[in-house]
């Protein structure tokens, strides 16, 4: 089934090739799982980001998926404060539907991996930069972020 509207398909489209890669990085059973992961993931980095970030990765992500970034947005509690790889996966697993089965862990990793693969280096690098030090991990291990490199300050 299509919309007959070309940029609503092709953005449906790219949401599932989105999916379909992050079920492949978590060995998610399904899509549901996968958006559970995405929907979790791409909100709880919004959140830690603040606003003015959130908006220049919101237009790096395909429209369906902006949406999904956007959901229950409320920019007068950003950016929040973990500080912590605990405290960032409770977060993501606060925001997983308690029916969804999913591994917070796996699930920030599988997104964040689809991020560093689907969007512009560059700006991946900015946004992992804005994490502190011990949530960088979460983040795929050649994204380039300023300062982590060994024998840079």
């Amino acid at each position: 089934m299509t919309s007959s509207v070309e940029v609503l398909d092709r953005s449906i489209q790219q949401t599932n090739l989105w999916l379909d890669d992050i079920a492949t990085h978590m060995g998610a059973p399904d899509r549901q799982t996968a958006y559970q992961a995405l929907r979790a993931v791409l909100m709880a980095v919004r959140d830690r980001i603040g606003i003015d970030n959130a908006a220049h990765l919101a237009a790096q992500l395909p429209l369906m998926i902006r949406g999904i970034f956007y959901e229950n947005f409320h920019p007068h509690g950003t950016p929040t404060q973990e500080e912590t790889r605990d405290a960032f996966l409770k977060k993501v697993s606060s925001l997983i539907s308690p029916t969804v089965d999913a591994d917070p862990a796996k699930a920030t990793k599988a997104v964040l991996r689809v991020l560093y693969e689907r969007i512009d280096p560059n700006e991946v690098a900015k946004v992992a930069g804005l994490f502190p030090m011990p949530l960088r991990s979460l983040w795929p291990e050649e994204t380039d972020v300023p300062g982590t490199r060994e024998g840079e300050a």
